[in-house]
């Protein structure tokens, strides 16, 4: 039997616990669907919480009866051939020789998606993997649409790498293309207290990291939420080794040295 960890890492939608400015960006996406405006971008450094958001986002959607969801993870296309041959194989159209075959019969297809009153979203992860010429066949996409809505919606998730390469000249025609937009920041003190209660409620266990404890969690992770499930989680199993009921400061002290591969004496040398 599959075990699961309350502070897992791993993206799964359920555990996502929405902050306020994750609802902003759910707002965000949600609108440019519902009103076909074309292109939404979520920013943030590693481990902010943008996988799980966009995760979140593609199983809402895939749920209803009026939207086609796509979900790329990782983009790790060596062409905008492959790249656009993957995104035709999503929507089950048959491969072709070349990418403006490909453009064709997707642009046919989103048009008649759009007849039958159905909305077509393309998510993209890692979307800084994107090489320029894959950012300009997404410039592309947006340009199939009517006189008042555009036939693919499309969000993009990236590190702020990909803000600055949307800043530069060559891709100011994708920039300008821009009507949703979120930069994630790192969570609160209260939102972190917040996050973990609710894995705890999930998985109907007591809370094991009191105030203080969860206070020096935050202090080392800056806020960064897969940085406060690690040590969350690397905490959780010395005090079951220890066979205690809470997480003292020290504990999770330790955990945070064991995750930078720090070994014994290089943890003394940190102390001094």
């Amino acid at each position: 039997m599959r075990k699961h960890t309350p502070f897992s890492i791993s993206p799964n939608p359920v555990l996502l616990y929405l902050t306020d400015a994750l609802e902003a960006a759910l707002f965000r996406i949600r609108y440019t669907v519902d009103h076909r405006q074309g292109l939404s971008v979520v920013l943030g450094d590693v481990g902010v919480g943008k996988t799980s958001l966009i995760r979140y986002a593609h199983a809402e959607l895939d749920a209803r009866d009026d939207v086609t969801s796509i979900l790329i993870p990782t983009p790790n296309f060596n062409s905008e051939y492959a790249f656009i041959q993957a995104v035709a194989q999503a929507v089950e159209l048959p491969p072709r020789r070349s990418v403006q075959q490909h453009q064709r019969e997707l642009e046919a297809l989103l048009g008649a998606e759009y007849m039958a009153d159905k909305a077509v979203v393309l998510f993209i992860d890692e979307a800084q993997k994107l090489s320029t010429q894959m950012l300009e066949l997404v410039r592309s996409f947006l340009n199939f649409e009517t006189d008042d809505a555009k036939l693919i919606q499309v969000v993009l998730a990236g590190q702020l790498e990909l803000r600055d390469r949307l800043h530069t000249k060559k891709m100011r025609a994708l920039f300008s293309r821009i009507v949703s937009p979120t930069i994630l920041a790192p969570l609160s003190l209260s939102e972190t207290e917040r996050m973990i209660q609710y894995r705890c409620t999930y998985y109907k266990i007591p809370n094991p990291f009191p105030v203080l404890t969860l206070q020096r969690v935050y202090q080392l992770a800056a806020g960064i939420a897969r940085d406060v499930l690690r040590i969350c989680d690397v905490s959780y199993q010395m005090i079951q080794i220890m066979k205690i009921a809470e997480a003292p400061v020290g504990v999770v002290d330790q955990a945070y040295a064991d995750l930078q591969l720090q070994d014994e004496r290089e943890q003394e040398a940190v102390a001094v």
